[in-house]
This record gives C-alpha cells, structure tokens and sequence, in this order.
C-alpha cells in the first residue's frame, strides 16, 4: 500500500486515492506520449506526487527508459550529456540553480521533445531559453502538483490553452478566479492574456477530483 499526498500548495496536503493515481497516471503517458523509446530523466522525489504521476510511473509504465535522481545541479548535467534524456520535468526553481552553473550555459538540449513545467508562474523568458537550448516542447502545465496531469497546458507559451483536459470542467468569475469542477480553486488568472497572474490569499484547501 502506498499514500500520497499533494505538496500543500492550496493549504494542507491531501490524499490521493489509488484509482485516482492510476488513472492520472495514464492521462500522463497520453499528454506526454510516452513510449518505450523515450527516456525519463527524474528529478522529483519519492514522497511528492509529482514523481508517480508526472515522471516515473508513467515512465515505468510506458516502458520508457528511467533515470531518477536527487536534484543537483552538476549531477543533472552530467546525467543529461550521458542519456539524452527526451522527456524531463524541470520547475522554475530548478532552472534558476541551474543557470548558476557554467554546464548548464553549454547544455545542448535538443534531444528533449516534451518538457514538462510548472507549479508556479512561468516566464516567457524562460520558455524561450529553453527553446534556444533547442528543447522541442516546452509544457507549462497548470493543475501540476495539486491533481496533475494538467488541467489546461500552455504549449511553447507563458499563457494557457483554456480548453480543459478530460474529466474537468473549467470556468472562470468576473475578479478572474479559476474555477475547476464547480471549486473555487483560489487562483488569479488574466482572462484576457490567458495567463496566471497569482494565488490568492485564501486557497479552497481543496483537491480538484476528476469526474471518474
């Protein structure tokens, strides 16, 4: 038996039931299109959802080729360069360590055809360096560590496709406020721009279940 938990970024973490888990799972491996020929490189780690719903189990799964690893900024280059990695997930915080490293500023990425990113608002800048570094896809997934897979992605760009994923119904109030599944979600998004502007102070503490 395994529980597990979101990371809390709406109050206190919740748990995620097991079919709840698989089918997520398989949701991943269809957005991502994981098959036997990618491989995985890991970074999340073990107690966080994000390493059985985003990465690793739809890589095992998949049967992609796995690499999972502690998060260090020499080591993840170093990993890069050996596997070639055509999938991996990266969060803005690790980003920002990385571009402290003289490897990462030679980091030809090329070899990635989806990346997954999120968890926080993403900067366009960043996007594009990403695709400089010749990352095919860059995915910035909204609804990443609360219930991933995503619930809407923005492909290559800061703003989102507002089109939901199957099994959530999204709408949005007049301050702009996301609303997934009838729950208030607590998040601030630019209607307009379709881009996630911030949280607001008071998040539903909620888990926005998928319509199984």
């Amino acid at each position: 038996m395994i529980t597990l938990h979101t990371s809390g970024s709406t109050k206190e973490p919740k748990e995620i039931s097991h079919s709840n888990m698989a089918f997520h799972i398989t949701r991943s491996i269809k957005e991502i299109g994981l098959t036997s020929n990618d491989i995985v490189l890991d970074v999340f780690p073990a107690n966080v959802i994000a390493h059985y719903t985003v990465t690793a189990l739809p890589a095992i799964i998949a049967g992609s080729h796995l690499i999972s690893m502690t998060f260090d900024a020499y080591k993840y280059t170093r990993l890069f360069k050996k596997y070639q990695p055509t999938v991996i997930s990266l969060l803005p915080k690790h980003i920002e360590v990385l571009e402290k490293t003289k490897e990462w500023e030679e980091l030809d990425m090329k070899c990635v055809r989806y990346m997954v990113t999120g968890s926080q608002a993403i900067d366009q800048s960043m996007i594009d360096k990403l695709r400089n570094k010749g990352v095919q896809l860059v995915a910035n997934w909204y609804g990443m560590t609360e219930m991933p897979p995503p619930i809407f992605v923005g492909y290559n760009t800061e703003s989102f496709d507002f089109t939901p994923k199957d099994g959530y119904s999204v709408e949005f109030t007049d301050e702009g406020e996301c609303v997934v599944n009838g729950m208030l979600t607590g998040d601030l998004f630019n209607v307009t721009t379709r881009m996630f502007l911030k949280r607001k102070e008071t998040a539903n503490g909620q888990t926005w279940k998928t319509n199984l």
